[in-house]
């Protein structure tokens, strides 16, 4: 048998199938029909029981009968885990969130080994969402209800105990900026940058370091968070709003997590009544005060910044990436420069 690291993307794509098929097992579900639906890092297949009609049920954001299996690229067992025992206690409270959906032996996740998939993957089967992403036309309603749905994750985040051996990372200024977790010094990261970002990096890197100190960590400025909730990762269904792939979850400020929600439209013509809408939304559950949203524009330039700083670490990890990792980092390093440009030009006015 080829090894797996000699594999093409397909190769791979066709041991990890029949992985999935085993893992079906684990679940009750053996002979489910698999549908592929996503390769980057994880790889994601939806899953349909046979000869059934997917069906959604009274006021319930699950269609039934219909899945979503992911195998995981990581070998954290205790952090994956924690993840889903995290989405299991927000569903028991009626959050509208992806349900673990435990194997016959009532554990929220796996791991299966195949002679093909050295050292085995860990895997997760989730009850399939009803809803949409959209990537245009949105109106204040979505928005509205956007930052309602945020809102009551973070109030539910603001009083949860976690469970003993909880294990989620920290996306502070140390787990962002201060690139934590990434395998390369930050301050050979910052010089391989193109010139004209590292000084607006390292400003607002300095700054946003400032302003997190300030805000400190008690639970009234941080807890656990989507922290990726971009446009593709949140589902729309008549009126209401469905948060999707929480694999990035962890402790951060709850501004942070309003930023990335937000950090696709800022000073655009349509900006300001997209972010006055979701504000509104959010305010109509929970209450941040304004010692934090006024740092809403600074909170977006960190996660430019951080994107900016995360997309080098890749160029120089996986050089033949290069080309799709560079467009990356020049989408967030001309945010990064508008903003950057933006506060020089208010504070000289």
């Amino acid at each position: 048998m080829k090894p797996y690291e000699e594999l093409t993307r397909i190769g791979r794509l066709r041991r990890l199938r029949d992985l999935a098929e085993i893992a079906l097992e684990a679940y009750g579900l053996a002979g489910a029909h698999l549908t592929f639906l996503h390769y980057e890092g994880n790889v994601i297949f939806r899953v349909d029981v046979q000869d059934s009609v997917p069906v959604k049920s009274g006021g319930s954001p699950y269609l039934e009968n219909r899945y979503v299996l992911r195998i995981l690229t990581t070998r954290n067992m205790e952090a994956t885990m924690s993840e889903l025992t995290w989405l299991a206690a927000m569903s028991r409270e009626g959050l509208a969130v992806p349900e673990p959906v435990p194997t016959l032996h009532g554990i929220l996740l796996t791991k299966i080994s195949t002679p093909g998939v050295p050292h085995g993957r860990i895997v997760s089967l989730m009850r399939w969402m009803d809803g949409r992403t959209l990537t245009k036309g949105f109106r204040p309603a979505h928005l509205r209800a956007w930052g309602q749905m945020m809102a009551r994750l973070h109030e539910f985040s603001a009083h949860w105990e976690p469970p003993q051996g909880f294990q989620r990372p920290h996306w502070d200024w140390e787990g962002q900026l201060g690139g934590a977790v990434l395998q390369y010094p930050t301050e050979e990261l910052v010089a391989s940058m193109p010139v004209q970002y590292k000084e607006p990096f390292e400003a607002v890197s300095e700054k946003a370091r400032e302003v997190m100190a300030a805000l400190g960590k008690g639970k009234q400025a941080y807890g656990l968070i989507h922290s990726d909730m971009y446009p593709e990762n949140v589902l729309f269904k008549a009126g209401e709003v469905y948060p999707i792939d929480f694999e990035d979850c962890g402790y951060g400020y709850w501004m942070w997590d309003i930023a990335v929600a937000l950090c696709l439209w800022p000073w655009t013509e349509d900006w300001y009544w997209m972010r006055d809408a979701f504000l509104e939304g959010y305010a109509s559950v929970r209450t941040l005060p304004e010692s934090q949203l006024k740092h809403l524009d600074l909170f977006m330039a960190a996660q430019y910044a951080t994107m900016v700083l995360w997309a080098s670490a890749f160029i120089r990890r996986d050089p033949a990436m290069r080309v799709e990792h560079e467009k990356w980092r020049s989408r967030d390093g001309k945010k990064l420069l508008r903003y950057f440009e933006r506060t020089n030009k208010m504070s000289s006015s």
